[in-house]
């Protein structure tokens, strides 16, 4: 399948690595995998089901991973999948887990992205309708985390609410609401959308709070802040397969937040909001964006942006994370964070790559090679040199809560990268990295 949709998450003891219709269990010290299986055997359906775009987060607060997928049983049955381990130490992708489903009938949430709060799972779909052409709106969902214990509660004890159809303050429609993953545990989940039109000047943020009385969770109106303009991306190019055979571009999205973290940053004292997307650089580039946002106030504050960008190159689907560690009563660094994203370009001959920035106590980046393209790519969807490739819909970055005793945080993160085609045994040459950086 392509393309490899990479997600993952750290815990204290194992890296879990979702890439499109599989999931594996990686030994954090030694890189060993301890166990694999497809993604319909973790979220308990039947093979015949269609599961897609999975995400998986570390929750620090319930020390679980939670994970949720797309899975689509008919063009009238249309489910999101969620589970959680029973433990902070899964050692396989099936009984270690605890698996459930939502259904939306024909209304499919497309693009789910996870994150939470003390009290909730939230997860932001772009929700069409049954042919998938027609966009409906984008969605808020929010699912109660369980109780303690290595028991699966019933289906019927999870308090779940939803906010449909997200619209600004104007009444037009939202796209794509990404909850932040949170590192320090705060009672309010926070949630950035793209605007609905571009160009645009703004981002829109949403409050998942909890009613006590009913324990149900409580969405807050839109709230919008100002940032630099952004525009729609351009596709980027990359080197030719030879001097005859013109490589196609690479799909860049179209300006969707795609992950956030949000954790405490010790020189401000407050929760602070990362997040990311890539945009136009020009009339003919690409560029990454990154934010680190204080979600709390009203209207948001933006405490710093920056943008990843050069000439003739093409920079896209990024991911960004703190280096916040919160371990049980363990709690440090969070001054400094890492960002990793893609770059390839025709001009400077450069095949699709893994790169990453870190910033040190608000310097500016500095920048570090994570893994060289070894050629152009190509899948089944892009086979002439008009069409465009699919590229990853999004990467991964998160905190490590128990980093190596070098006496700074460290960030995981897991991408893709262009490796060597073989056109009889390959459909697609994508690879995938999982690696850890210290800022």
């Amino acid at each position: 399948m392509s393309p490899p949709d990479t997600t993952g998450a750290i815990g204290p003891k194992s890296f879990i690595q979702i890439v499109n219709s599989k999931a594996g269990v990686f030994n954090r010290v030694t890189g060993a995998r301890i166990a694999s299986g497809t993604l319909n055997q973790l979220t308990n359906v039947a093979s015949t089901v269609n599961s897609f775009n999975p995400q998986i987060i570390w929750d620090p607060t319930t020390n679980r991973f939670y994970y949720v997928a797309a899975s689509i049983h008919s063009t009238a049955d249309s489910r999101l999948s969620f589970g959680f381990s029973k433990s902070d130490n899964p050692r396989n992708v099936t009984a270690d887990w605890c698996h459930y489903q939502l259904r939306f009938g024909t209304r499919f949430p497309d693009y789910p992205r996870l994150g939470d709060s003390q009290f909730f799972l939230i997860v932001g779909v772009n929700s069409f309708d049954v042919s998938g052409r027609v966009f409906l709106g984008s969605d808020l969902i929010g699912i109660s985390k369980p109780p303690a214990g290595a028991a699966c509660p019933g289906e019927a004890t999870f308090k779940i609410g939803k906010k449909m159809d997200l619209r600004d303050v104007n009444g037009a429609k939202v796209f794509t609401p990404v909850p932040a993953n949170q590192t320090d545990t705060s009672a309010m989940g926070y949630v950035v959308a793209r605007n609905g039109v571009l160009p645009s000047d703004r981002l829109w943020f949403f409050n998942v709070g909890r009613n006590a009385v009913t324990g149900l969770p409580v969405f807050g109106a839109p709230r919008g802040v100002k940032v630099s303009p952004y525009a729609l991306p351009p596709s980027a190019t990359q080197p030719r397969f030879s001097k005859k055979d013109a490589a196609p571009t690479l799909d860049t999205l179209d300006a969707r937040p795609t992950q956030a973290v949000q954790a405490i940053d010790p020189r401000y004292g407050s929760f602070s909001f990362w997040t990311q997307h890539t945009i136009a650089n020009g009339a003919t580039g690409s560029m990454v964006r990154w934010y680190k946002i204080n979600p709390a106030r009203n209207p948001p504050v933006v405490q710093r942006q920056g943008n990843i960008a050069a000439s003739n190159r093409f920079y896209f689907n990024a991911a960004i994370s703190p280096d916040r560690r919160v371990d049980g009563p363990n709690r440090a660094f969070g001054n400094n964070f890492v960002i990793e994203f893609n770059v390839s370009s025709r001009a400077a001959n450069i095949n699709p790559r893994i790169m990453a920035g870190s910033s040190v106590n608000g310097a500016a980046l500095n920048f570090l090679l994570v893994k060289t393209g070894v050629g152009p790519y190509r899948d089944f969807t892009c086979r002439t040199p008009k069409m465009k490739c699919r590229w990853g819909d999004y990467a991964a970055a998160a905190p490590d809560p128990r980093p190596a005793a070098i006496g700074k945080g460290q960030v995981w993160g897991a991408n893709e990268f262009s490796g060597l085609l073989n056109p009889s045994v390959d459909r697609a040459n994508w690879r995938t990295q999982i690696f850890r950086l210290a800022p």
